[in-house]
């Protein structure tokens, strides 16, 4: 008993010092860092609540840190469903039975196009400021290799389609200047896509492909989607579909020429008030300038008359 009392006393004085320390690194490091630490943490917080780097809104301090990053993937599913056709392809033309190395030596190195999309602006953290606030920027692939770049952008809509590469991640570095102070950089989007290539204009990209790249990201139909397309009623499904698709195309194409003739109609009626205005500021105008003239002849008028009845009084005396 008497042990386990010591050893219970000792875990006090040890607990009593921990919060000592605790204490005095609190008064040490003072409000500044106290700030940072909650800032830090709540940066943390929304990044790993989302699940795509979209809607981020984050602050640069240049003097302290002029250097942020944002990192973004494919998205799990799609890249998922991508390797799916490599490894049917790719077991489809080798002819033989491969092992689970090579099957994951061969989808780790598989590379496609990868189209990257980025929407971002800069603005100043006090409302009342309207300074612009203009940032640099790089786009690097998960090597660290630059995709693109540029400098002083203050608003940036990226849509980058000329780069071949895998999953990712692939990470955005902006870089604030000392100069302008405080930035607040308000991301939008960042999304990574993998669209299709074959017999579109991502095909073009097929030179920085390998034989194999090519012929493994041909999409591969299973055995249940070939049976699904086989059936007759799922076909004129698929004919209802498109005929619902064409009356809704049709009414939307007439339902945009109809907003551009309201559009064109009230251009005409601004047109017709604004040539109104401006003719009767040119009448009001010259009235005025008549009045203006009227007036500074009568009253000379008026003063020489004035003379001429002094001069006919002072001949009379």
């Amino acid at each position: 008993l008497s042990e386990r009392a010591n050893a219970r006393e000792r875990e006090r004085e040890r607990k009593g010092r921990e919060k000592g320390r605790r204490r005095e690194t609190m008064r040490t490091s003072g409000p500044s860092s106290l700030f940072a630490r909650v800032l830090f943490f709540s940066c943390v917080v929304l990044l790993s609540a989302s699940e795509e780097a979209s809607g981020i809104k984050f602050r640069m301090f240049p003097n302290i840190n002029n250097k942020e990053c944002i990192s973004e993937q494919v998205p799990e599913e799609q890249w998922d469903l991508v390797l799916d056709s490599v490894e049917a392809n790719f077991r489809k033309n080798a002819n033989r039975n491969l092992t689970d190395r090579e099957i994951a030596a061969r989808l780790a190195s598989f590379r496609r196009p990868v189209q990257i999309e980025i929407g971002f602006l800069t603005m100043s953290p006090n409302p009342t400021d309207q300074t612009m606030k203009p940032i640099d920027y790089v786009i690097m692939d998960s090597k660290g290799g630059m995709i693109s770049s540029r400098t002083s952008v203050t608003q940036e809509e990226i849509d980058w389609k000329g780069h071949v590469g895998g999953k990712g991640p692939y990470s955005i570095c902006f870089t604030a200047n000392k100069q302008f102070g405080v930035v607040e950089v308000d991301i939008s989007y960042f999304h990574i896509n993998v669209p299709e290539a074959i017999g579109t204009k991502y095909e073009s990209h097929s030179s920085e492909l390998s034989a194999e790249d090519i012929r493994d990201m041909k999409p591969v139909i299973n055995e249940e989607e070939l049976q699904y397309f086989a059936k007759e009623e799922h076909i004129a499904k698929l004919k209802g579909d498109m005929r619902q698709l064409g009356a809704a195309v049709y009414q939307s194409y007439y339902e945009q020429q109809h907003i551009k003739q309201i559009l064109q109609r009230q251009h005409r009626g601004i047109y017709t008030i604004a040539g109104k205005t401006k003719v009767l500021g040119y009448i009001e105008t010259f009235l005025i300038i008549l009045c203006s003239v009227l007036q500074f002849i009568f009253v000379r008028r008026l003063f020489k008359n004035k003379k001429l009845v002094r001069g006919l009084t002072s001949m009379e005396l």
